[in-house]
Formats: structure tokens, C-alpha cells, sequence
């Protein structure tokens, strides 16, 4: 059972944001501690290893989208919860452009060596592929877990392109395209 406090809340804040801006490889759990105030030593009573931190990263992750999908399901229109979704990554695109999708690059980093924590990864895309096929299946759309998975991987690919391209207007653009794609459904 994880231990609760403030300083470990600390540390989950800090190594969330580290992993996101610099990945799970080039994150030191020294860096996690430098970052958080909280002494190097005191880092093994709340995490025993730099993957039981990845592991309340993901969940911290997983929790947060989660709640940004109850929040959107509170709007009555399926169009309007998808365009909520898309408004969202625009409003946050330069740092998606500076930093990546920080669940994306976590499955690739963690895909190539740590298969149980890519598992975790993956299932947040897994949740969010659900959560935007729902939203076909109540437009009435048969094909709606194709729409889901083609939603996403533009979304993916985009904030990919715009990364790597360090170009902004690229994910712009592609989300305005999903909006307009939404629309004439």
C-alpha cells in the first residue's frame, strides 16, 4: 500500500513533470529529489524503485484523463464532447509541440524495455480510443471503434510530427481538421 503525504505528493509532482519533459531513462531519482525538495534518501520510503515512480506516474496519468472525460461527459452533445477534447490540445499545443504527448512518448520510451509499465501506458490510449468510439457509437456511427482509433491516431501523429518538426501550426491544424470532420457527421 503507497504511503501518503505531502512529501510524497511532492515526488509524484515532481517526477511526473521530469518524466514528461526529459523521459523515464534520463530521469534520476536524485533528479526527482533535487526537484522536489524532499531528501534523496527520503525517496525510497515512499517509492522502493524508480519503477514503482513510473508505475504513480501512469496511474497519476490514467486519473487525469479519466477526469477530463467525466468533466466532457457532462456536455449532452457527443460533437461537443469531441470538440471539448480537440479545444483542449489546442489550448495546450506548444507545450504538446515542445514536449510531446506525455502518454505517447511514455509507451515508446517504455515500450522497448519495459513491457509492464508500456502495458500501463497503453492502456490510458486504450481508455481514451474508448472514450472517443463512445462518442461515435452515440452518433449513431457503425464504424465507430474505427472513428475512435483513426481520432486518436491523428491526434497521435500529429502531436508526433509537431514534436519532432518542433512546429506547432502541424497539430493545430490536424485538430482543426478532426473539428471539421466532427462537424459533418
Amino acid at each position: 500500500m503507497p504511503r501518503s503525504s505531502h512529501k510524497r505528493e511532492q515526488l509524484l509532482n515532481a517526477a511526473t513533470d521530469l518524466v514528461y519533459r526529459q523521459g523515464f531513462h534520463r530521469t534520476s531519482l536524485a533528479d526527482i529529489a533535487k526537484a522536489s525538495e524532499v531528501p534523496l534518501g527520503n525517496v525510497y520510503y515512499y517509492f522502493k524503485t524508480k519503477e514503482d515512480i513510473v508505475q504513480a506516474v501512469m496511474e497519476r496519468r490514467s486519473h487525469e484523463f479519466l477526469s477530463l472525460f467525466e468533466g466532457w461527459d457532462k456536455l449532452n452533445d457527443p460533437r461537443a464532447r469531441l470538440n471539448a477534447f480537440l479545444e483542449m490540445v489546442i489550448s495546450i499545443s506548444s507545450t504538446l509541440t515542445e514536449h510531446g504527448c506525455p502518454i505517447g512518448s511514455l509507451c515508446q520510451e517504455l515500450g522497448k524495455d519495459h513491457p509492464i509499465h508500456a502495458s500501463a501506458a497503453a492502456g490510458v490510449l486504450k481508455n481514451t480510443i474508448a472514450w472517443v468510439s463512445q462518442q461515435y457509437t452515440e452518433l449513431g456511427l457503425a464504424n465507430a471503434q474505427a472513428l475512435g482509433t483513426q481520432f486518436v491516431a491523428l491526434l497521435q501523429g500529429a502531436i508526433l510530427l509537431a514534436n519532432t518538426l518542433g512546429d506547432p501550426l502541424i497539430l493545430t491544424k490536424q485538430m482543426h481538421y478532426l473539428k471539421n470532420q466532427i462537424e459533418t457527421l
